[in-house]
């Protein structure tokens, strides 16, 4: 019987370590197959780096000419004539050609610009008209009291700061376009006096407006109130 001690069978495995480091633990210098094989790494490397920059790329460019040329396209070896449809400068497009697509879709085209150039017009109209029919509405409320303050001036009861704030006032109007106007002497203008009175004279020669009971309002050519004045008709 075999002592287990003895048993080569029992014995525990031995191991070994090699020493791949660089630098001699003994002497301090490099290696020499430390050195060779680094060596052939970076000569590895540099081969790597040119088949990427050189092999591929030309790979890569046959690839592209293939899928083209799968795809149906014609590369032509002088593109100098690709725009030569292309009109000029200074000269119009062509026209489509009756009845094709491109003709319809350009009818269309043309057809929505009018339309809304249409628009366009009648809406600047209508915001300039509901502009103007605010402002009349405005004049026509001070109406009444424009007519008090011209009462009070023909009196004299206009003077030092009411007679600022009545300037003020005058300016105003004045700057939103709107006018007074009547005066002695002006022409008589059915469309823009109302004759509450008429008498005969021998010193004129068409109707002519002598007297101003009320002044007139106009914004632009379009009368707030006409003036309210007497008129002296030429005797026959």
């Amino acid at each position: 019987m075999t002592a287990e001690g003895n048993d080569p069978s029992s014995e525990e495995p031995g191991f070994t370590f090699s020493d791949k480091r660089r630098i001699d633990p003994d002497t301090g210098e490099l290696r020499p197959e430390a050195d060779s094989a680094s060596a052939s790494a970076e000569a590895g490397e540099a081969d790597v780096a040119a088949g990427a920059d050189g092999t591929d790329d030309v790979q890569n460019a046959d690839e592209d000419l293939a899928d083209a040329s799968d795809l149906g396209v014609d590369i032509p070896t002088d593109a100098s004539t690709l725009n030569d449809t292309e009109a000029a400068p200074g000269e119009e497009a062509a026209e489509p050609e009756p009845g094709t697509e491109a003709a319809a879709y350009l009818a269309d085209l043309k057809r929505i610009n009018a339309e809304y150039a249409a628009y366009r017009m009648r809406t600047d109209r209508e915001r300039e008209r509901a502009a103007t029919g605010g402002t009349i509405k405005a004049i026509e409320a001070l109406i009444p009291v424009l007519d008090e303050v011209r009462l009070a001036q023909e009196n004299g009861d206009v003077t030092g700061p009411f007679e600022t704030h009545v300037n003020k006032l005058v300016d105003s109007l004045n700057k939103v376009g709107v006018e007074q106007y009547g005066d002695v002497g002006d022409e008589f203008d059915p469309r823009l006096h109302e004759a509450l009175m008429q008498q005969p004279s021998d010193d004129v020669e068409t109707p002519t407006v002598f007297l101003v009971m009320q002044p007139g309002y106009r914004l632009g050519d379009r009368v707030i109130r006409a003036a309210r004045v007497g008129v002296q008709q030429p005797e026959d």
